[in-house]
């Protein structure tokens, strides 16, 4: 018996043979069901993955971080209210609460779980923060895929998003701060080289 990912590489693989373009759809969900009901969703995981690899910023986040070390991590730039590590920790406080609704669970940070004191953050390590922004991503794609695509268009938690809204807008957010991040570290290895 096929696996649900062998399946349906299988029938989109006859499909691209076949070259059968129109009415794809009622077609797969006549050969198996459960694709037309994750469809989205493993677009959606690819999505997550592709935010930290291989994705059209042109930007390998894990190598990024893998270059930043726990001085640079920390260090305050003049024209930034916060450092590397301050919005690593918020991108991940902030797929935490994703992550929770998901469970369904009505989950909010503190202001200081969103932005985590700068001075508290020098007795965390860097290579911990990074473990931890790997376990998240599992824990979000797990969660995902307890999900179909007919869970999307819902609300996330009773009077929230939907899920659909709330998880391209965590990728959207995630984007924007792993530019930050970006800019802060080559602003530093520039000052740091001098």
């Amino acid at each position: 018996m096929l696996s649900e990912k062998q399946t349906k590489f299988t029938v989109f693989d006859h499909l691209k043979k076949r070259k059968l373009t129109k009415k794809w759809s009622t077609y797969i969900s006549t050969i198996h069901p459960l694709i037309m009901d994750k469809m989205e969703i493993e677009r959606i995981i690819d999505q997550v993955n592709k935010l930290y690899n291989d994705n059209w910023a042109g930007i390998d986040v894990i190598q990024v971080f893998n270059e930043i070390d726990d001085r640079v991590a920390n260090w305050k730039h003049p024209l930034y209210n916060n450092t590397i590590h301050q919005i690593t920790r918020h991108i991940l406080a902030t797929e935490l609460v994703v992550i929770k609704r998901l469970q369904g669970i009505n989950y909010k940070l503190t202001a200081e779980q969103d932005w985590f004191p700068a001075d508290q953050l020098m007795e965390i390590k860097w290579s911990g923060t990074i473990q931890e922004i790997n376990k998240s991503k599992k824990e979000l794609i797990n969660q995902l895929n307890n999900k179909d695509d007919s869970d999307l268009d819902k609300p996330i938690i009773k009077d929230y998003s939907t899920v659909y809204d709330t998880i391209h807008g965590h990728i959207q957010h995630s984007y924007y701060h792993i530019g930050q991040i970006v800019v802060i570290k080559n602003l530093i290895n520039r000052y740091i080289e001098l």
